[in-house]
């Protein structure tokens, strides 16, 4: 996959002991035509213009009355929340 703008984000959870996972702000479609648990190198770019690398699985999530959704799970050791409005992008 060459860079690819994945989605912005709309939701970032720490999730103790795992990693952060980030939510889109609209579906995300490139992520849909992937496999689950995929691993992929991403850069982070933050609405104050501070990148950061990092590398993601794809995972899917539920919630109550609402479809599936495609979303990332920021693995690298160390991950902390993402500001809303950062832009995702798949590089490699």
């Amino acid at each position: 996959m060459k860079t690819a703008f994945l989605f912005q984000v709309a939701e970032s959870r720490v999730l103790t002991g795992l990693g952060v996972l980030l939510l889109p702000a609209a579906p995300a479609h490139t992520l849909a035509s992937l496999a689950l648990h995929t691993s992929l190198p991403v850069r982070l770019i933050q609405p104050d213009k501070q990148e950061i690398s990092a590398t993601a699985s794809v995972e899917e999530i539920t919630r109550t009355g609402e479809p599936a959704m495609r979303v990332l799970l920021l693995t690298q050791e160390g991950a902390t929340a993402v500001p809303v409005g950062t832009a995702v992008w798949a590089v490699g």
